[in-house]
């Protein structure tokens, strides 16, 4: 099975590959502007691309079983010129038009909670793939993804994970990187996730 993820050089996307890359039978890459890194999961095809220019990447998403979206920022940044539009919804949505007359299945990685302009971006591309792919556009909705590599959320996560089962704190729905992960390795087999359900 081939797999494609799209955004594989990030925090969430090397997670996934981490755990996929265990399961000999799928044959992974990673498409991402920047391309290989030195930290970057052995086994995996890294091919840098930029999704404004037509290339060989588009064939590659046509001919793929899964392509799982991990881009976009949560944060805009106006020193990169970087918002909501072009830096999440605009790159989903060509992703989304790409495989349309394909037999390719979408997984998106959207959220459970943030900010206001956040979560309607995410509702914005999640809107989009259901209408453009209907059956084969799948969602799931972590909240705070942490994990040991990454100190920011880390701790943050830590305590969110301990108390979450208080009245009103279910929404944040703290998860290990490595959990949703596998979470999203039980959808590609076919499988279903409590992640694939909002819970706020």
């Amino acid at each position: 099975m081939k797999v494609v993820i799209v955004g594989g050089t990030g925090f969430v996307g090397q997670g996934i590959l981490q755990v996929l890359v265990k399961d000999k039978t799928l044959e992974l890459y990673s498409l991402s502007h920047g391309g290989k890194r030195p930290d970057s999961v052995a086994g995996v095809t890294y091919q840098r691309v930029d999704l404004e220019r037509p290339n060989a990447w588009q064939t590659l998403l046509k001919e793929a079983d899964w392509v799982i979206d991990c881009v976009g920022i949560l944060w805009p940044d106006r020193k990169k010129q970087l918002d909501y539009q072009n830096a999440s919804i605009k790159p989903a949505k060509k992703i989304i038009t790409t495989i349309k007359k394909s037999e390719t299945k979408f997984l998106f990685i959207s959220a459970n909670l943030g900010l206001p302009a956040y979560l309607r971006a995410k509702r914005t591309v999640e809107k989009y793939a259901h209408q453009v792919l209907g059956k084969r556009a799948y969602v799931v909705y972590p909240g705070l993804i942490y994990d040991r590599t990454k100190k920011s959320t880390y701790y943050l996560g830590k305590i969110l994970h301990v108390i979450a089962f208080l009245p009103g704190l279910k929404k944040y729905r703290p998860v290990k990187r490595k959990i949703l992960a596998q979470a999203i390795e039980k959808i590609l087999q076919g499988k279903t996730s409590e992640f694939e359900r909002s819970c706020k």
